[in-house]
C-alpha cells in the first residue's frame, strides 16, 4: 500500500520534470542539461516498476519472476550515476570532466556487472527481492551490494550538491536552493540505504526491528529522495528562466 502511493506519486511527478528538462535540453550543448534530462526519465522509469501492481504486470508479460525489481534496481543504479555526471560537469573543471565522467561510468557498470549476475543466480518463482526474504543469503548479498553503491553516490552527491549551493549563495538564489535540496535528497537517499541495510545487517545478527516499520520507513524516505532530487534539480532551470524572461521585458522597455 505504501509503496503504490509514493512511487505513483513519484511517477506523476517524474513525468512532468522529465518533459521540462528535455525541453530545456534540446539545443543545449552541454552536458549537464542532457544528463539531468536522462536521468529523470531513468528515475520515472524505475519509479514506475517499483509500483506493486506494475511490477506484477511486467513479471506477468516476460514470465520472469521479480522482473519489475530488477529494472527498478538498474534504473536506480544508472540514475545515480547520471546525477553523479550532472554535478561533475557542473563542478569540475574542463580538462578534468572526461576522465571524471568515465569514473562514474564504469563504477556503475562494474555495480551492474556483479548485481545482475547475483539477481539471475537467485531469482526463482516465490522469492522477492525484498527485507523480507532476506533469510536467503542471495538475497541478502544483492540487496547490500545495491544498497552499499546507493550509499556511496548518495554520499558524494550530498557533498557536491552543498558545495554547489553554497558557491551559488547570493548570487543565483533558485540555483542555491535548488542544490541544496538537492544535497537534503542524497542525505535522504542515504538514509534509505543506511535503513534497509542495517535492518540486514541486524537479521543476520539476529536481532532486527520489526519488518513492519522498515516496509514503511525505507520506500518513504526513498519517495522522499526522488521529491526533493526531481525539485532540487528543476530550480536552477526555473531561475534561468525567469532571468531570461527578466532580460527580455528589460529590452523590451528600452
Amino acid at each position: 500500500m505504501v509503496d503504490g502511493i509514493v512511487f505513483g506519486t513519484c511517477t506523476a511527478a517524474g513525468l512532468l520534470v522529465t518533459a521540462l528538462c528535455t525541453r530545456r535540453a534540446v539545443g543545449n550543448p552541454r552536458v549537464a542539461t542532457w544528463a539531468i534530462a536522462i536521468a529523470f526519465a531513468i528515475c520515472t522509469l524505475g519509479v514506475l516498476c517499483a509500483v506493486p501492481a506494475v511490477a506484477n504486470q511486467l513479471q506477468h508479460a516476460t514470465g520472469t519472476p521479480n522482473a519489475g525489481k530488477l529494472v527498478a534496481h538498474v534504473c536506480a543504479i544508472l540514475w545515480c550515476a547520471a546525477i553523479q555526471i550532472t554535478m561533475v560537469d557542473l563542478a569540475y573543471r574542463p580538462e578534468c570532466l572526461k576522465s571524471a565522467i568515465l569514473q562514474r561510468g564504469f563504477a556503475a557498470v562494474l555495480e551492474l556487472a556483479i548485481m545482475v549476475p547475483l539477481f539471475l543466480a537467485a531469482n526463482r518463482p516465490g522469492i522477492q527481492f525484498t527485507t523480507e526474504y532476506v533469510d536467503n543469503p542471495k538475497v541478502a548479498a544483492y540487496l547490500l551490494i545495491y544498497l552499499s553503491y546507493v550509499l556511496v553516490t548518495c554520499g558524494e552527491l550530498m557533498f557536491m550538491c552543498g558545495r554547489t549551493s553554497r558557491r551559488n549563495w547570493g548570487v543565483r538564489p533558485w540555483s542555491s536552493v535548488g542544490f541544496a535540496l538537492s544535497s537534503i535528497a542524497a542525505i535522504l537517499g542515504m538514509a534509505y540505504a543506511v535503513c534497509k541495510g542495517s535492518y540486514i545487517v541486524f537479521y543476520v545478527l539476529e536481532d532486527p526491528w520489526p519488518l513492519k516499520i522498515e516496509e514503511v520507513v525505507s520506500p518513504t524516505l526513498s519517495g522522499l529522495a526522488v521529491l526533493f532530487v526531481f525539485s532540487g534539480m528543476t530550480l536552477p532551470m526555473v531561475g534561468a528562466l525567469r532571468e531570461r524572461l527578466r532580460q527580455r521585458r528589460a529590452l523590451t522597455d528600452d
